[in-house]
């Protein structure tokens, strides 16, 4: 079954385009470009499950390069990708909070 979430990339991806909001676009390309990478690799059509998981992955990934620069005084670069986290997560679901856990 085809990836509603990645219809909802691409469409977010043209969207952006109209706006011109450069930013956006490039972190929204990045992301279908992943999963292009690995709909090639493994010969497969991604369904929403993997996508969000490679969505959670390239967060993670970002997280611990914010670590690294902020570390090495780079606030600069860590803002670069505190923003990228930022378009990422309007594409994952909300976590639940403590009372909905409870």
């Amino acid at each position: 079954m085809p990836s509603a979430l990645k219809q909802t990339l691409t469409d977010a991806m043209k969207a952006a385009m109209r706006a011109k909001e450069k930013e956006r676009l490039v972190v929204i390309r990045m992301a279908l470009a992943a999963v292009k990478q690995v709909e090639v690799d493994e010969r497969i059509e991604l369904d929403d499950t993997r996508v969000l998981a490679l969505l959670d992955k390239m967060v993670k990934q970002r997280r611990e390069s914010i670590k690294q620069y902020t570390e090495a005084g780079r606030n600069d670069l860590a803002d670069v990708e505190q923003a990228e986290i930022d378009v990422l997560q309007t594409f994952l679901p909300k976590p639940l909070s403590a009372e909905e856990v409870d």
